[in-house]
């Protein structure tokens, strides 16, 4: 077998902006691509430098890139900190090979919507240390919350400490600040038993913990979570309802298939506006980068009204042309779902901002739920699950009401 060698970068939300045609066609194709990249990484695992192989075929071997020069495979060792994997392509029909972490290639991988993480594992071998390993992480970033700098240590020891890294030397804590918007987590490993310690942000670091069944950042346990959700929620079970089960896939998500074309919606009305569309890109920002960002399943509460508001703001700024279908089409963004995600088997609905709006053409305004999400339990990758009753579980100005699972 032949495969393409093509070294990718990251998938930048912002390239999504013009992708409204493409969002139905990725549907075909995108569960597909990170299946074939699991198949690949299982054939790469059982490969050696002196496995057959065919001229010109390209493979990973023991972590490193290898290429077949007549008929053997010439290997050539990844950077520092990565490996070689084999990961889906994201525009089209594929698969490349490139050096990546393996966090980011499990999460690549894990965002087609293929479960079982680099290989394709099912759940029964994962569980042999994959929900351990999130367990160990939950565990240690416990005990980092009771660290400071002037708690014991052993010489040599690693810890996270007020959100930066720290290594004990000579008996005390010496700690080195993550970069701007990162902390330091203890994060699971995805091939192998065991943490590290890595500079993350939250919202990675809890969906990391979360892939592997564990929960969130620090754990909480399953059935006190599930124990919680008021009876009348669960009597409102649909047909769509996606129940909690320990046979379900650790990682699941509700994603939609239009939010490129959302994107472009906005973009398309900004550009033809007559405002001022070069002053911080509102046509591009408010719609491909902060438009999406903001109906991904580890968003803030707020960002999406956040967003919404800032469509406002433009669309009533100097020399607008279209306000009416701009304030419209900020109006119904506010109103769309977003994404969902599988934790531990349960598909929590998404908390709803808790303030006002700065314009009063989103009073009122909420993100709908995604058909499928638990109508009982709250929560996000960053946020652990909560049941309905709690702040965030209805939209802002309403109260729930537990006997009817209702906000009023």
């Amino acid at each position: 077998m032949r495969f393409s060698s093509i070294v990718i970068l990251p998938f930048a939300l912002a390239g999504s902006v013009a992708a409204g045609p493409i969002a139905e066609k990725r549907a075909s194709f995108t569960l597909q691509n990170g299946k074939d990249a699991q198949a690949l990484n299982r054939k790469f695992a059982s490969l050696n430098a002196n496995s057959k192989c065919t001229s010109g075929e390209n493979a990973c071997i023991k972590g490193a890139f290898a290429q077949c020069v007549d008929g053997k495979f010439v290997t050539t060792p990844c950077s520092g900190g990565l490996t070689c994997v084999a990961l889906p392509l994201v525009n089209s029909a594929g698969t490349s090979i490139t050096c990546d972490t393996e966090a980011d290639a499990a999460a690549r991988i894990a965002r087609t919507g293929a479960s079982g993480g680099i290989k394709g594992r099912d759940l029964e071998s994962r569980a042999s240390f994959t929900l351990q390993n999130g367990r160990d992480a939950q565990a240690l970033n416990r005990k980092f919350q009771s660290l400071s700098v002037n708690s014991p240590c052993n010489s040599g020891d690693n810890a996270c400490i007020n959100g930066g890294f720290a290594q004990c030397a000579n008996g005390k804590w010496v700690t080195f600040p993550c970069n701007t918007g990162l902390k330091c987590f203890a994060l699971p490993l995805v091939l192998s038993p065991g943490t590290s310690l890595v500079c993350d942000t939250e919202a990675d670091a809890a969906a990391r913990i979360a892939n592997t069944g564990a929960g969130g950042l620090f754990g909480r346990d399953l059935e006190e979570r599930a124990a919680k959700a008021p009876a009348a929620c669960k009597a409102k079970k649909r047909e769509d309802f996606t129940e909690r089960s320990e046979d379900a896939p650790l990682v699941r998500r509700i994603a939609q298939t239009d939010l490129g074309a959302v994107a472009q919606s906005w973009q398309s009305l900004c550009l033809k506006s007559g405002g001022d569309i070069h002053t911080g890109d509102p046509c591009v920002k408010l719609a491909g980068i902060d438009g999406i960002n903001s109906l991904l399943a580890n968003a803030d509460p707020c960002a999406q009204q956040e967003n919404a508001d800032a469509m406002i703001d433009f669309a009533k700024s100097r020399g607008i042309k279209n306000k009416a279908a701009l304030i419209a089409n900020a109006v119904s963004y506010a109103g769309h779902p977003r994404n969902a995600l599988n934790i531990n088997g349960v598909v929590p609905s998404t908390p709803f901002c808790q303030k006002a709006p700065r314009n009063p053409e989103l009073k009122g305004i909420s993100h709908a739920q995604l058909k499928g999400v638990d109508p009982g339990l709250f929560g996000a990758p960053n946020i652990d699950i909560f049941p309905f009753g709690q702040p965030g579980s209805c939209p802002f100005g309403k109260k729930p009401d537990t006997k009817t699972c209702t906000c009023k």
